[in-house]
């Protein structure tokens, strides 16, 4: 068989946990004999190249028609999407080959791209234009100031505007507004589309496969399949954990409004434990994101107990962590999956995370870590309290990355024979 993995962004980046996903899948997908992998990268801003990666081809391809010819160039039986999941399913339903899309995360159904409404709330309802409009406008700046106004069009009148304004020169805040309508009707039909032109889907988590099904997909077309991580050796870490004379809790991955930061910030000032430090990896990749950062740094700056360590690359990160306590995870959307968990996990670090959907999956009880609900700031600091007077690790049974290949395995295995009857 051979298949073609299309990778979430430009390949060689490990910004975010999409790209560190296919990274690891391709990397496994090497170590075997039986399957030829390629991989596809689409990014407009990129030349058109082939790359080798340990021995197999990534195609570079910036267009629709750069993309299409890479296919009919190679001849893929299975299309592995993680990226450009729209445009792969159809370019694969044209070419007649199956296409399987895995939802590493709720922008697959929800426009506003986090499952998050504007009460903070991990939404648990079918995307519809009326009730996503204000989730959207929320992220765009003076958004809610216009929604008043704009939620009494309708939405065949808003979307009328969404054209006009495409046809102008962009004007800072008034374009952004003004095709917000276009953007989420466009949005809800591209998913619907989506829904039908792909093959079958892998949510990685319960949380995702019923928000898959909410939206519309039939549950035929929807297998569960939790993500798998490398295994990394660590070694004496155990022993410099128990006889450190400091608590290190730390974070692992963006600093984005939804990831919770602002609540687990405010949950460790609460503890006002001098033994305790908290470690904060991870970077910001857009002009959101640093003004969000910017704003946790003045508003903590006076806490020297708070480390933040910014972006590293991702073999660095392990190390660094090798030698802390607890991780947080305390995201307040929904969280498809949540990679950090399972790779504390296997470190044998307690876990302590939100109610987000993916944390559930994989931590079962106290033994692992605990569950606490989202954007509850006095919960998450009582917890962390707790593990304080009482740290704990884990042995936790954490899925390889060859045990979840085996399952994309059988499962691509499935669909290329119902495919080819």
């Amino acid at each position: 068989m051979k298949l073609c993995i299309v990778s979430s962004g430009n390949f060689f980046s490990d910004y975010g946990g999409g790209q560190v996903y296919v990274r690891n899948i391709v990397d496994e997908f090497c170590r075997r004999q039986d399957i030829t992998t390629i991989v596809v990268s689409f990014c407009k801003d990129q030349a058109l190249e082939t790359r080798k990666y340990k021995g197999i081809d990534v195609f570079l391809v910036n267009s629709e028609q750069s993309f299409k010819d890479t296919l009919l160039r190679s001849k893929p039986d299975i299309v592995h999407a993680n990226g450009e999941k729209l445009l792969t399913a159809q370019l694969c339903n044209e070419l007649n080959i199956p296409c399987i899309v895995t939802a590493h995360h709720g922008g697959l159904v929800c426009p506003a791209g986090t499952l998050l409404n504007t009460n903070d709330e991990i939404c648990r309802i079918p995307a519809d234009y009326s009730h996503c409009l204000k989730c959207y406008l929320r992220n765009t700046p003076t958004g809610l100031f216009w929604y008043p106004l704009l939620k009494r069009y309708s939405q065949n009148h808003y979307c009328r505007i969404g054209k006009t304004f495409e046809k102008l020169p962009t004007v800072p805040f008034l374009t952004p507004i003004g095709r917000t309508g276009l953007i989420v009707t466009q949005k809800i039909n591209d998913w619907q589309e989506l829904a039908d032109t792909a093959t079958h889907f892998i949510a990685p988590s319960d949380a995702m496969a019923d928000a898959l099904k909410r939206n519309g997909c039939l549950l035929s077309k929807i297998s569960v399949i939790p993500h798998g991580i490398p295994a990394i050796e660590y070694q004496n870490s155990k022993s410099k954990i128990q006889n450190s004379k400091l608590i290190n809790f730390y974070y692992v991955g963006r600093i984005n409004y939804v990831k919770g930061i602002h609540i687990l910030l405010a949950a460790f000032s609460a503890i006002n434990e001098p033994k305790t430090r908290l470690h904060l990896i991870g970077g910001t990749g857009n002009k959101s994101e640093k003004r969000y950062l910017k704003r946790l740094k003045r508003k903590y700056r006076g806490n020297s107990q708070i480390i933040w360590h910014g972006k590293m690359p991702y073999d660095q990160v392990a190390e660094l962590a090798k030698d802390f306590h607890c991780l947080i995870h305390p995201a307040i959307y929904l969280e498809v999956f949540g990679l950090d968990i399972a790779e504390a996990l296997q470190a044998g670090k307690y876990v302590i995370a939100t109610r987000c959907g993916g944390a559930e999956m994989q931590i079962r009880d106290a033994s692992d870590g605990l569950l606490v609900e989202p954007n509850n700031v006095e919960m998450l600091s009582n917890t962390m309290k707790q593990y304080i007077a009482r740290p704990l690790q884990t042995t936790a049974a954490v899925k390889s990355i060859r045990q979840h290949v085996d399952e994309l395995c059988t499962l691509f295995q499935t669909i290329h024979h119902q495919c080819h009857k």
